[in-house]
């Protein structure tokens, strides 16, 4: 198959984009790939997956509907093609700025919005609503009743001290 651009070398690299029930075909020789700003060094053989997730990324912003080319972070003003185009927000503040866009992509990214694994121990406290501190403390309460109730008062322990760091965490 010959490249699409310069209708003379052989494509070695075929995109295949869909975007918004939108199917765009790329089919194109390494020195045309390298003019379009996605040189993933084919031509000397280094090869480098966060080039081309980095590079496809301008692709993109065709298939935007309108009203998300021209939202923009209320803070430091980052359009939304802008954010599509860099993979990177401007400040926290886009975060609210373009939830609804953010969720919508990380349930097609991920299969859901909402993060359902393991949590890191090293990192910062996790911030829990009072319902949720509430919750949890009544769970230990009763963890630590049965603790104690079996006579194991190691666990006992470790339940008392996860009740004081969460009461303290919130109370």
């Amino acid at each position: 198959m010959l490249c699409e651009e310069c209708r003379e070398k052989n494509a070695v690299v075929f995109l295949k984009l869909a975007v918004n029930n939108k199917v765009k075909e790329l089919h194109l020789c390494p020195a045309c790939a390298a003019k379009k700003g996605m040189g993933f060094g084919l031509e000397t053989g280094a090869f480098n997956i966060s080039d081309i997730v980095g590079n496809m990324s301008g692709y993109f912003k065709d298939f935007l509907p309108p009203e998300k080319k021209t939202l923009r972070c209320g803070a430091c003003g980052l359009k939304y093609s802008e954010f599509k185009e860099s993979g990177r927000l401007g400040c926290p503040k886009c975060y609210a700025g373009f939830e609804p866009q953010l969720t919508e992509l990380m349930s097609r990214i991920h299969g859901a919005s909402q993060h359902a694994g393991r949590v890191y121990r090293g990192g910062p406290a996790l911030k829990l609503s009072k319902a949720e501190t509430a919750l949890r403390l009544e769970e230990l309460r009763a963890s630590l009743k049965a603790a104690v109730g079996k006579e194991d008062f190691e666990a006992a322990a470790r339940l008392r001290d996860a009740m004081k760091r969460l009461e303290g965490r919130h109370g």
